[in-house]
């Protein structure tokens, strides 16, 4: 499993489209673990009506499981959910990271310029 897909991109070859895939990629996962609530909640619905409204044993024990299996529909979800929101985060910190290191270096670069500009004026004048 890849832990940093963007581990083998330099900062100044990413572009905007690129970490806009990280945002719809932030959503998608959203979006999964509603439609696991959903299922989880359907699951356990079904469960509830087959052991309150039906009077039958087979009934009854499949609401049971089926109420068991919604509660790990659930539970499954909120796993992949979590681990894939916390991969997400750590690739948001570095590239927050990566960012300040830019600007830093970018700010250290205009200073030089300044510095070497301001003596070749100096040199000239002497």
């Amino acid at each position: 499993m890849i832990d940093d897909p963007y581990g083998d991109f330099r900062r100044e070859e990413m572009i905007l489209r690129d970490w806009l895939a990280l945002d719809r990629t932030v959503l998608a996962n959203k979006r999964t673990f509603l439609a696991y609530g959903r299922t989880s909640i359907a699951l356990i619905a079904l469960g509830i009506a087959f052991v309150k409204l039906i009077h039958h044993e087979f009934f009854e024990v499949s609401g049971f499981v089926l109420m068991g299996v919604g509660a790990l529909v659930f539970l499954i979800g909120l796993r992949e959910f979590t681990k894939n929101t916390i991969r997400f985060k750590k690739l948001v910190d570095k590239e927050r990271d990566l960012e300040a290191r830019y600007r830093e270096e970018m700010a250290h670069r205009k200073e030089g310029r300044s510095s070497n500009e301001a003596g070749s004026t100096g040199d000239e004048a002497a």
